[in-house]
This record gives structure tokens, sequence and C-alpha cells, in this order.
């Protein structure tokens, strides 16, 4: 067996970082999202608190906020050369 292939197996055994992966990442992702999900009663909150703040007073800086961000990260400096 290669020393590379001896190397990768040795990382899956220890739970270590692998290539571009992390299984204990992948684990605790996976676990918050699963707690995150089941509670459904702090989705419904979150969302009121959404609708609240779009239909409030920061209504008109949220759609701003929105339509920026939907041109993406670069859209700022895209303006400044034109």
């Amino acid at each position: 067996m290669s020393k590379a292939k001896q190397r990768t197996n040795a990382s899956r055994s220890s739970g270590r970082v692998e290539g571009e992966g992390s299984y204990s990442a992948t684990r605790a992702y996976n676990g918050n999202l699963a707690r995150a999900l089941q509670d459904q009663r702090s989705i419904a909150r979150g969302a009121e608190r959404a609708r609240q703040a779009v239909e409030g007073p920061e209504g008109p800086a949220l759609r701003d906020a929105e339509k920026r961000a939907k041109k993406g990260p670069n859209s700022a400096k895209r303006a400044r050369a034109r």
C-alpha cells in the first residue's frame, strides 16, 4: 500500500480533516440543522419578526440591501468604475 493511501486511511480512522472536508464539521452542521428544523416554533417566530421588519420602518433599507445582495458582492465596485 502506498504512503499516500496509508495517510488517507489514517485520516479517516482518526476523524481528522481529509482533503477539503471535515467529518466533525459535517456532523456538527447536520446536527444543528436537524435541531433547527425540529423547532418549528422558532422558525415561525423568525418568520414573523422578518415580516414585521420588512413591513415596518426599516423596510426600505431592507429592500435596498436585498437588491444590492442580488447584484453580487462586487456591484458597488462596478458602479464606481462607470
